[in-house]
């Protein structure tokens, strides 16, 4: 699987996990709220300024908003949405789904 995909997959995910933890459906206070819960949880400040610019990079598609997202910010969005990491997010979701066809 594209690394473009899977990159998309997670900030989707983490953003409809968000919509339904906050019933809000605009990019900022969302990634307001994914700021806040990485922080409460995992004791590490992201500001909603980089979520905005993954959201419109991977989810809105706009060229130019950044070069490749930072590992380790994406390591705590799969914590966010329920995994161990970007390794088990694509362990789980794509090895597996592949494994199974």
């Amino acid at each position: 699987m594209e690394y473009q995909e899977v990159m998309r997959q997670i900030i989707f995910l983490a953003f409809s996990k968000a919509e339904k933890e906050t019933l809000q459906i605009l990019k900022t206070p969302l990634s307001k709220h994914i700021s806040h819960e990485i922080e409460i949880h995992y004791k590490v400040y992201i500001s909603e300024k980089t979520f905005i610019r993954y959201y419109d990079k991977f989810i809105n598609e706009k060229e130019g908003s950044i070069a490749n997202p930072n590992r380790r910010i994406i390591d705590f969005l799969c914590k966010y949405i329920g995994f161990e990491s970007l390794i088990d997010f694509y362990n789980k979701v794509y090895i597996n789904k592949d494994s199974s066809l």
